[in-house]
């Protein structure tokens, strides 16, 4: 059988904060700063004032005006996201990085040299923290469907190994949401049928959930339900889209402004393509408004 783990940083771009400034240890620490700006990390003490990613910075001053918030230092994020990555192939080349702080290793080949796939998992545990000095939680199972959502239940600097013989008492309770492709929609078609956990969705016939959500998508979480997942760990998989974005610190409402930050943006996002030589199938502009929707 496959030994996969999911590693995923704990509050990663605070963690690096924290690591790069020790004083700020024990303190409410929250990355996003400006009144127009959104949190994209809060360790895990401004976490329990109600501070969440994607959280506007106005507000999460509201619930922890003692908190210390910090700009974004994307380019630091990535150096230590480049180390992290770098340790993670030492274990495996089969690494598929899903973000600058998380990854699937497929380690199968890796057992009889290193150690189990939990001696593997706590091996980078520990190099992470004594090199980087940030933590981060493993999901270990068979599927990448079962070791992610393994990392998220031992949060944070924890290790959670799913055998194959406890996947499905492990999968079945969990609520519907937690599936693989169940957005908020299709979440609210599954509980408009009655189901409520991914046991629900494992009991119902196929062709109920192809009636209400398509071929595609109703046959997927049917074999996803049953813990089926056969996708490969893909180490050099392509770039599924590419953007630039940015958030003003004043409303521009002037149309030849607007149209230069769109010109001056959209350069941006098409020198990413050009440097990897892609083309795009799909343009999509995505507008923040004064009351923060899109």
């Amino acid at each position: 059988m496959p030994e996969i783990l999911h590693v995923d940083m704990d509050a990663f771009f605070a963690s690096v904060e924290e690591a790069d400034d020790p004083t700020l240890k024990g303190k409410a620490v929250v990355v996003g700063a400006g009144p127009r700006a959104v949190v994209t990390s809060a360790n895990y003490i401004a976490r329990t004032f109600g501070i969440r990613a994607a959280m506007p910075v106005a507000q999460a001053r509201r619930l922890a005006p003692h908190a210390i918030f910090l700009p974004n230092r994307h380019y630091r994020y990535s150096e230590v996201s480049s180390e992290v990555m770098s340790i993670f192939r030492d274990f495996s080349p089969l690494v598929e990085p899903l973000s600058l702080d998380e990854a699937f290793l497929d380690v199968t080949g890796a057992t009889r040299l290193i150690g189990t796939a939990r001696e593997i998992g706590n091996q980078i545990r520990a190099r992470i923290e004594n090199e980087l000095h940030i933590t981060c939680s493993v999901g270990i199972s068979t599927t990448k469907l079962i070791a992610k959502l393994a990392s998220s239940r031992c949060k944070p600097n924890g290790l959670l190994e799913i055998p194959q013989e406890r996947v499905l008492d492990f999968l079945h309770p969990l609520p519907v949401r937690e599936l693989w492709g169940v957005g908020p929609k299709t979440a609210e078609a599954l509980i408009r049928l009655g189901l409520e956990t991914i046991g629900d969705i494992a009991q119902t016939p196929p062709h109920t959930l192809i009636r209400a959500l398509g071929a595609g998508q109703g046959e997927s979480l049917y074999e996803l339900a049953w813990g089926r997942d056969f996708r490969d760990v893909e180490p050099e998989s392509e770039d599924r889209s590419i953007s630039a974005a940015e958030t003003f610190a004043h409303d521009i409402d002037d149309t030849e402004e607007l149209l230069t930050e769109f010109l001056r943006l959209t350069e941006k996002a098409t020198g990413r393509m050009r440097r990897k030589n892609l083309a795009a199938y799909t343009i999509s502009i995505k507008v923040r408004f004064k009351n923060l929707e899109n």
